[in-house]
């Protein structure tokens, strides 16, 4: 990348390194597997209400079934995260390499 960058700003003519380097790894088999809706409502009946434990195991993967958020931005989310707005509830999520406001 170094001499990447010096053959980009004309300080090198050629690159000493491109001989040096292997192919690129693509990946061309495989996609992020969706729940249809009956199977994430199967997901959530599945688990137990009846301890505290199951209530929060059950808002988690609510959240994150419904809203597409990822495990560390749903559990950086504070009270003040949820709100109502025009008869809507609606959740800030604090995704990883974002400022907070």
């Amino acid at each position: 990348m170094l001499f990447d960058w010096l053959v980009t700003g004309q300080i090198v003519p050629t690159n000493p390194a491109a001989i040096v380097r292997g192919q690129k790894h693509v990946v061309k088999v495989g996609k992020t597997a969706l729940l249809d809706p009956a199977e994430a409502r199967a997901l959530i009946d599945s688990i137990d209400v009846s301890a505290p434990v199951g209530l929060r195991d059950r808002a988690l993967i609510g959240l994150m079934v419904y809203s597409f958020a990822r495990v560390g931005a749903a559990l950086a989310m504070k009270v003040e995260d949820v709100y109502v707005q025009d008869r809507r509830l609606w959740v800030r999520l604090h995704e990883k390499g974002r400022k907070a406001p």
